[in-house]
């Protein structure tokens, strides 16, 4: 039996890779134009190269799948902001788990602009675009910081590996400062 998202989200939390990687698949499987769960899966084996044991990586040919599903998502959501945000961020933290590092970087951080052209009012995706660029203005990229963070809480709220990382990585305020 095929199990939700949401089911799959409790077994990431408890970190049971095997689980979560079959109940994937076989999700991704039944219909891989799901924007929704080509995101989830993408982003969880993007994440397994960090938390994953060596022994997962080798069984499923991790860094290969990875760039499979990277690839798929490029042909079937070209024009989603979303998919540009979530593969320009991941591939620009780590181009080198893609191929040529340099030509990736580049790409992820091209991603990272399209997301931010195709939805300019999305604070997110405009703060994750500032932090891409080398020579960005301090303070703009700090303004950027503080506008999104109420946006980062709303939109990640949810369960599950992605919407816990990016609730970590993106909220930047001091609640001490701002709150």
């Amino acid at each position: 039996m095929t199990k939700s998202l949401n089911e799959i989200f409790k077994s990431e939390d408890n970190n049971q890779f095997d689980e979560v990687f079959v109940a994937y698949s076989d999700l991704y499987n039944t219909d891989k134009n799901n924007y929704e769960v080509w995101k989830h899966f993408y982003f969880f084996l993007w994440t397994a190269i960090e938390d994953a044991p060596s022994s997962f990586h080798d069984k499923i040919n991790l860094r290969h799948l990875l760039q499979g599903m990277f690839d798929e998502g490029k042909k079937a959501f070209p024009g989603n902001a979303d998919f540009n945000f979530i593969a320009g961020y991941t591939v620009s933290i780590f181009p080198y788990e893609y191929g040529d590092y340099e030509d990736l970087e580049k790409e992820g951080n091209e991603m990272l602009l399209k997301a931010t052209k195709l939805q300019p009012d999305n604070l997110i995706y405009k703060m994750a675009y500032l932090g891409s660029v080398a020579d960005v203005d301090q303070q703009l990229y700090r303004q950027a910081e503080i506008d999104a963070a109420s946006k980062v809480l709303e939109t990640f709220s949810g369960t599950g590996t992605l919407n816990r990382y990016f609730r970590q990585v993106l909220y930047r305020l001091d609640k001490k400062a701002y709150h």
